[in-house]
């Protein structure tokens, strides 16, 4: 799960559980509140209701119940003394019998009674019910007992309208929250994003590239210092390795020269021993392979230092052919045909050094892992945006497994092949470099039976002198 669902989750539940409990408290309250103004309107009642019956008291009448009567109108009264006996009872009181409840709180009688018999509303058959309590009220000095009720509407329609609220905001608020947090947590993440994609981008070729900064100071702004420290530190390393294999070969490349001209000299001299000269011969063979080692490292560390490129304006065909006939003595030499399909002139725009050197290795390549009476195949395409190469030849094919890796350095498919052709898998990776520079692309199909194609792609560089040339 991604961080920004995880927060977007997060979120909406720790909102939802505040919303959730906010809302059970209002719900709660509101089902209280309209009891406790019943509750304070009853206390009112009881007590208008004993200060009337302490001036009929004091009329010395005793308890006439007329005036208490019109002060009971609508409400359910009566009064006990001390000894609990009933003292008054309002007319509904007569007509309606309500059980005393405990002191201190108010209870709900339902009753057969219609609500329209109390309030003005027409067509209104529903049932009421009575709301009552008791209350402790003094007077002259002594303490009566209040027993008041009124007739109440039902208040669970209303508890359940209100849920229905409640709920309906409820659900409103959450997708409210989720919809909020998922635009507020992409938005936080956005910088992230950004440093991700960039830090895909970043290879070994481009460790030059910097993650730009916000410089707002946050949490992010220090990732992306960090990670900036890291690349280059990583550019320093890769800078000084590429710098040390490139001192090397060039500090190897003189001795191996001179051993090599010494060795050559030494072969000529013809009063040598036959197995002396072998084994002089076999150490020629060996300082050769060196040479061309150190040659390629010292190459492939040029063109890793620099991506500076010599372009001049030559026709690709005619140097693939110039390539092609380099190599017709030993096409002969191993009984191989040439197939060549090239239409035209082929003019671009490119380094002609950096480019014959991919044709001789990828031609190199094709003549040496073929099978003797193979084919090599060269062709060319070429449209308004990009010129392509393809090379093939009837070898043994590549693994899929090799494919992937045969442009890495030192990397041969087979210890066999590469004992029988010898070679340093240097020669791919130099090719890669090169049309790497270019903007271009080299890819390769093979199958594991064979054919094995190498395909190169360049894309053409606009110039007027070309156009004018085709």
């Amino acid at each position: 799960m991604k961080i920004r669902t995880r927060t977007t989750l997060w979120v909406s539940l720790a909102g939802l559980a505040a919303t959730v409990v906010l809302s059970l408290i209002v719900f709660f309250w509101g089902l209280e509140t309209p009891y406790e103004f019943l509750d304070q309107e009853l206390e009112i009642r009881a007590r208008n209701v004993g200060v009337e019956l302490a001036r009929e008291l004091a009329a010395g009448g005793g308890v006439q119940g007329a005036d208490l009567e019109r002060f009971t109108r609508l409400y359910w009264v009566r009064i006990y003394n001390q000894r609990r006996q009933l003292v008054f009872a309002s007319a509904l009181a007569e007509e309606i019998d309500l059980p005393l409840p405990a002191e201190g709180r108010g209870h709900l009688v339902p009753t057969d009674l219609a609500l329209n018999r109390f309030y003005d509303e027409e067509g209104t058959d529903e049932a009421t019910s009575f709301w009552h309590r008791t209350f402790r009220v003094p007077v002259a000095g002594t303490a009566y007992l209040v027993h008041v009720a009124r007739p109440v509407e039902s208040l669970v329609w209303e508890s359940v309208e209100a849920a229905t609220v409640i709920g309906s905001a409820l659900l409103a608020s959450v997708l409210l929250l989720v919809v909020v947090s998922y635009l507020v947590a992409g938005r936080i993440l956005g910088p992230v994003r950004e440093i991700n994609r960039l830090a895909r981008e970043i290879n070994e070729n481009t460790l030059a590239r910097r993650i730009q900064l916000a410089a707002n100071g946050d949490e992010i702004d220090e990732l992306a210092a960090s990670l900036n420290q890291m690349f280059d530190r990583l550019h320093t390393s890769f800078r000084r390795q590429k710098e040390f294999v490139a001192n090397a070969s060039h500090e190897l490349k003189t001795p191996i020269t001179l051993l090599r001209l010494s060795l050559e000299e030494t072969l000529q001299d013809e009063r040598l021993p036959a197995d002396v000269q072998e084994r002089l011969l076999a150490q020629e063979r060996a300082l050769s392979r060196m040479h061309r080692l150190v040659k390629n490292l010292l190459d492939l560390s040029r063109l890793e230092l620099t991506e500076r490129l010599e372009r001049t304006t030559f026709c690709l065909h005619a140097l693939l052919r110039q390539v092609l006939d380099e190599f017709q003595v030993l096409l002969a030499e191993r009984q191989l045909t040439l197939q060549v399909h090239l239409q035209g002139a082929c003019p671009i725009l490119a380094d002609r050094e950096k480019i014959q050197r991919v044709l001789i290795n990828l031609v190199d390549n094709a003549i040496r892992y073929n099978v003797p009476g193979g084919t090599v195949t060269c062709r060319t395409f070429r449209d308004s945006v990009q010129v392509r190469v393809t090379i093939t030849n009837t070898g043994p094919g590549i693994a899929a497994a090799d494919q992937a890796r045969i442009f890495d350095q030192f990397f041969r498919c087979e210890q066999s092949r590469a004992s029988e052709h010898g070679g340093a898998g240097l020669g791919l990776t130099i090719a890669h470099r090169i049309v790497e520079l270019h903007g271009g692309r080299i890819e390769i199909d093979s199958a594991p039976t064979g054919p094995t194609c190498l395909r190169v792609t360049l894309p053409l560089v606009p110039d007027p002198a070309l156009d004018a040339a085709a």
